[in-house]
């Protein structure tokens, strides 16, 4: 993080320990957490039906039905080079990756699988993959609320609260 990003965050924390309670702080937290997992949501299923518009226009109306059996092979495909060459990391989409990273992990949950659940479950689900949307928004929601605690220094506690803020913020835009 650069040194003035730095600075502003202890002076931003020593301003809310001197004026803020902690409580009012997870309240204020717990808000900004379901609105912005309910924008990820909103954005991951945009963008899904966008990309299924795509398929079924009128560029390949003509070859729809043919193309219907190797949509999705083309579509794992793209998600399989986006993990390979553009996330590198392994993605564990969903609930297990949630509940583990909350029970063996204290609650903190990598910031990369925001984007890498926004590019890849719309793309799978897009071209016809045989999965939901459902849990990738779980996981956005609750790495939104992980990070988020671990910039305001929450304990573990706080930080499990924001999880599930963010878990159920995502679930109800869905």
């Amino acid at each position: 993080m650069p040194k003035f990003l730095n600075n502003l965050l202890r002076k931003f924390l020593i301003w809310k320990y001197k004026h803020i309670s902690e409580r009012q702080f997870v309240y204020f937290l717990s808000i900004l957490v379901g609105l912005l997992a309910g924008l990820g949501t909103v954005l991951l299923k945009n963008f899904t039906h966008f990309i299924q518009e795509v398929l079924e226009g009128k560029i390949i109306k003509d070859y729809q039905t043919t193309f219907y059996f190797i949509f999705p092979v083309i579509g794992l495909f793209i998600v399989h080079f986006i993990v390979k060459y553009v996330v590198k990391r392994k993605i564990h989409h969903g609930i297990p990756s949630t509940l583990f990273s909350i029970s063996k992990r204290n609650g903190i949950i990598e910031r990369y699988k925001i984007y890498a659940s926004i590019i890849t479950a719309p793309i799978t689900v897009g071209f016809g993959g045989s999965v939901g949307v459902e849990a990738p928004v779980v996981l956005i929601g609750s790495t939104i609320g992980s990070n988020l605690g671990q910039f305001a220094h929450f304990s573990y506690k706080n930080r499990t609260l924001l999880i599930g803020c963010g878990a159920a913020g995502a679930i109800s835009a869905i």
